[in-house]
């Protein structure tokens, strides 16, 4: 598929980014290649909002590893704010705070994301430590301001994350990861631990988020419904590689690729039918 064009308004431009992993088979010489991410490019400009969608195994959550430099590309180019990024274990702690500012990532699990015997109001203020010269009381009202943000009350910044429950544990973690002011929030399953209700409210939140501070979002989800709300674009990946892309509305009213389209049939509705709906996508995935 062709490359997007990058300029200068991009968060974040994806090009030709290429992921394999080398895998051996018990009892077996050798190796074999496992292309997990094939020929992947997109952008999300500024304030933007995009998503990517796909089953497990579609190479999504190894998109969003690559574009947080948690892993290291096999081939292609990972740009944020202008600057080419390298993955890999090792980085100073000037080069982990500048990233850190650029791009922050909320988890699917927000129970595991935060340390379960630091309180929230701590948690916050550790990552304003980090990232900003400020007063303690400079630290505390902005750690009120961050709280009232994601719609939880001051005194959740005395509570452990074991006293809250799944929803305000994940607002927690958007509040944490807002602290850093980044330009790219990367929000990986960032719903699909939580109760249906739930992921409403909280996409709600962060469609009410983006508005207000104009940061940009890479949405990775395997609900297909859920990208509605906070995106602008979405990208459909099927075995690692994009084989959809457009406007949100677009994709999910027209789809025109049928793998896409058996997504699209497969979010419940009227008339919807878990086993025939789940059936076809097995047919198409089928090799």
């Amino acid at each position: 598929m062709t490359a997007p064009t990058e300029h200068s308004g991009d968060v974040l431009a994806v090009e030709g980014l290429r992921k394999v992993y080398r895998v051996s088979e018990p009892g077996q010489r050798g190796h074999s290649d496992l292309v997990a991410v094939d020929d992947v490019s997109f952008r999300v400009p500024a304030a933007g909002s995009v998503g990517i969608v796909g089953e497990s195994g579609s190479g999504k959550t190894t998109v969003a590893r690559l574009v947080l430099g948690l892993q290291q590309a096999t081939a292609g180019r990972i740009v944020v704010a202008g600057r080419e990024r390298h993955g890999g274990r090792w980085f100073s702690g000037r080069e982990r705070r500048r990233r850190g500012r650029e791009v922050s990532i909320v988890f699917q699990d927000p129970y595991s994301s935060l340390d379960p015997r630091q309180r929230v109001g701590a948690a916050i203020e550790e990552v304003l430590r980090l990232h900003f010269d400020l007063s303690r009381d400079e630290r505390a009202r902005r750690v009120a301001e961050l709280l009232d943000a994601v719609h939880l009350d001051q005194r959740h910044a005395g509570s452990l994350p074991r006293h809250l429950s799944g929803g305000q544990r994940q607002r927690v973690a958007i509040a944490k990861a807002l602290a850093a002011e980044p330009l790219l929030l990367v929000l990986d399953e960032a719903v699909a631990a939580l109760d249906v209700s739930i992921q409403a409210q909280v996409l709600n939140l962060l469609a009410e988020i983006r508005e207000r501070s104009q940061v940009a979002y890479l949405f990775i989800t395997h609900n297909f419904a859920a990208v509605r709300q906070v995106t602008d674009d979405v990208i459909v990946m099927r075995h690692g590689a994009i084989v959809e892309r457009g406007p949100t509305g677009q994709i999910l009213d027209e789809p025109s690729h049928p793998y896409t389209q058996l997504l699209r049939a497969s979010v419940p509705g009227p008339g919807w039918a878990p086993r025939r709906a789940l059936g076809r996508v097995a047919e198409v995935n089928a090799p």
